[in-house]
Parts: C-alpha cells; structure tokens; sequence
C-alpha cells in the first residue's frame, strides 16, 4: 500500500512470447479478409508481393498460407494466386483431426468419443422421427435394404452402414449437423477398419438399424432414441471387447 492509499500492481514473471513472422503474416491477411478488404472469390498478393511488402521470405509467406487454408479462409491451387474463400463448419473440425486422432489412441478417450457420438445421434434419430418428411424416409429406408444387402461384404456393409446414420443427419436440413457426423465418421473410421466383423455382429447391426427406421417411420420420437442408444451400446460392447483382447 502507497503512502497515499493506492496500490503498486505487483506483475507475475510471465514470459511474453514473440510471435513467428508467419503468425504475424496470417494474422495481418486474416484482419483484411475479415474486414472486407480481401472478399470471397479475390485472388491474394502474389508470394513476391508479399514477401516485398512485410521483408519476409518465401517460407514464412507459405506457412501463413497453410494456417489460412486450414481456417478454410483461402483455398491454394498450384500455379495460381491463392483465393479468398468462406469459412464452413467443416473446417472447424477439420482442425481438431490431429488432436483427435491423437486423443483417441487411448481407450479411456475413445469411449468418451463414442459416448459422445451415442448422446449425439439419439437425439438425432428423436428429432427425425419428429421432422422426417416422405422424401427422407424413403432415402433412410433404401439405406436399410443397401445395408441388409452389404451383410457379408465387410466394406461394403460399412459404407452402407455409415450412409444410414448420415441420412438421419440430413433431415433436419442442417449443415452443422452433417458436418458432426462427418468428422466422428472420420475421427473413428481408422478404428472401425480395425475391428473383426462377422456375419452375426453384421446382423446384429441391421437389426438394429431396423428398429430405429421403425421407429423414424412411425413418427415415434421416444421409440427412436430408445433404439439408437440400444444400437450404439451394443456396437460399443463389441469394440469393448476386441479392445480388450488386444
């Protein structure tokens, strides 16, 4: 306390971290993009350009570039000037896809995902089966018999697999939505090629599938969730189990 009742502000050592000359660069062009100067579609300053501008050289211009792209505010082609474009919410996920990966490499983290993916999805096939319309239900229905077809055929009961889930995404006509069940389909498919199908876990799966199109269809939203977190519990005991084992 000061003789004249203020307070000196006591600083904690906290080292100040100096930025890399390519986070100085992304950030100056972000600041451009986000203002309007740089809009979707304009090409960015040449390399040369902006390597003359900020007296930088080539490898801290291309670095700004990759964390740019990455955000999803440019797009980069080969022998052409990078172009402005609009961030999706697709690039949000994209970002996480090596944290992720890295995360999930312990069983712990995994079964937390796939939690996350069982809340998720439940609530997914509640809403369809509130909003669902006669188009949605017919592709969700044809996803059902493409599956039970695919039974024995370990790839492509996968694909059909995962195509069936991304239907009950898509009726609630939200990108967000889609985006989600995109970047989990990612996020675990390195795992799921790993796991040992059978005929019998194949069957169990569609049965599965069945009662959630059962329930979808008749416009059943407690029936709906009830089924996807059967569905999903019993996918998780079979990957529980090989886990395990390994």
């Amino acid at each position: 306390m000061c003789p004249d009742g203020t307070r000196d502000l006591i600083l904690e050592p906290s080292p100040i971290r100096r930025s890399k000359l390519h986070e100085l660069v992304s950030q100056k062009l972000e600041e451009m993009i986000r203002s309007g100067e740089l809009k979707p579609g304009d090409r960015l300053p040449s390399e040369r350009d902006i390597m003359a501008a900020y007296g930088i050289g080539r490898p801290a211009v291309r670095e700004a570039f990759l964390s740019l792209q990455s955000k999803g505010f440019i797009t980069t082609e080969s022998g052409r000037r990078a172009r402005v474009t609009v961030p999706s919410v697709d690039n949000i996920f994209t970002t996480l896809d090596s944290v992720v990966g890295m995360m999930i490499s312990k069983r712990e983290s995994l079964k937390n995902l796939f939690d996350a993916r069982r809340f998720v999805e439940a609530a997914m096939a509640r809403q369809a089966a509130v909003v669902i319309d006669k188009v949605h239900l017919a592709e969700l229905r044809k996803a059902l018999e493409d599956n039970r077809q695919a039974i024995g055929n370990r790839t492509r009961f996968m694909e059909t697999d995962i195509e069936f889930h991304r239907i009950l995404f898509r009726v609630c006509d939200n990108p967000v939505f889609d985006a989600v069940h995109t970047a989990v389909v990612n996020w675990l498919m390195e795992r799921w090629r790993k796991i040992e199908r059978t005929d019998t876990t194949e069957k169990l799966a569609y049965q599965g599938h069945v009662q959630i199109s059962n329930a979808v269809g008749k416009g059943d939203p407690d029936a709906a969730e009830k089924a996807m977190n059967k569905h999903l519990s019993s996918s998780w005991s079979v990957w529980a189990k090989q886990l395990e084992q390994r």
